[in-house]
């Protein structure tokens, strides 16, 4: 399911820069995007080390959409798929994402409440509309296996806030502070606490080059620290990567 998961993004990547390149005086509303890292870190949570992860993206207008995908390279056994759409309008955005993963057999037809997990998100990028490089977001987890043990929807949330100024060495900086909500009653998502704690402190930079307006190529590197992580004493990761962008 892997090798043809990635076979196809690999077909649809390469399609569509060569398209791209025959029509290189009209932007295209398709981007894609490939690359790798030594661990994928989510919201505080590491879900795999080494990994290789891409993206398909449609924007227009205010509207986007697209395919999500991670699998992890080497010992880890984990795959994810996932879907979103999203609109923005003056700064204010509201997104529907359908995240599916598994850390043994990849089930993504499975029944939907063991293997998918539904999340509405909603917020505002100042630097819209203002000199502001700063980002507000929420997110509630609605359908799917976010469950309390009694079989209800547990909506555990994630509110995260996201600083982003451009340096003058054309480094990109962003400082990231995020927490979760959850409940005590339920399998818990991001931390050991029931109720509001924080999740994830993030500092990362990164640098993205233009290869001759044929690809972006961007380095980057992040410390992430989960001070009350799944593991007792939280946990702190050191990520590298590099993606390419056409």
């Amino acid at each position: 399911m892997k090798k043809l998961l990635f076979t196809a993004l690999f077909a649809v990547l390469f399609s569509g820069a060569a398209n791209a390149q025959e029509s290189e005086t009209k932007e295209s509303p398709l981007t894609f995007s490939l690359g790798v890292s030594t661990n994928a870190v989510w919201r505080g949570a590491s879900v795999c080390g080494l990994n290789s992860a891409g993206s398909v993206d449609f924007s227009a207008g205010g509207f986007s959409a697209g395919v999500e995908a991670i699998s992890a390279i080497g010992k880890d056994d984990y795959t994810e798929f996932d879907l979103y759409a999203a609109y923005s309008i003056s700064g204010a955005f509201v997104s529907v994402y359908d995240y599916c993963w598994t850390m043994d057999k990849f089930e993504y037809f499975g029944p939907y409440n063991d293997y998918h997990f539904l999340e509405l998100g909603f917020g505002y990028d100042f630097s819209e509309l203002t000199d502001l490089p700063l980002s507000v977001s929420f997110n509630m987890m609605l359908a799917g296996a976010n469950k309390k043990f009694d079989g209800d929807q547990a909506h555990s949330s994630y509110l995260e806030i996201c600083y982003a100024p451009s340096l003058a060495s054309g480094l990109d900086l962003a400082f990231t502070v995020g927490a979760a909500i959850e409940n005590k009653d339920a399998e818990l998502m991001y931390t050991k606490k029931d109720g509001f704690n924080f999740a994830e402190l993030k500092m990362e930079l990164s640098k993205t080059y233009n290869l001759k307006n044929f690809c972006t190529v961007t380095p980057s590197a992040a410390i992430i620290c989960n001070p009350t992580g799944l593991e007792y004493h939280g946990q702190t990761f050191f990520v590298g990567g590099v993606s390419f962008g056409f």
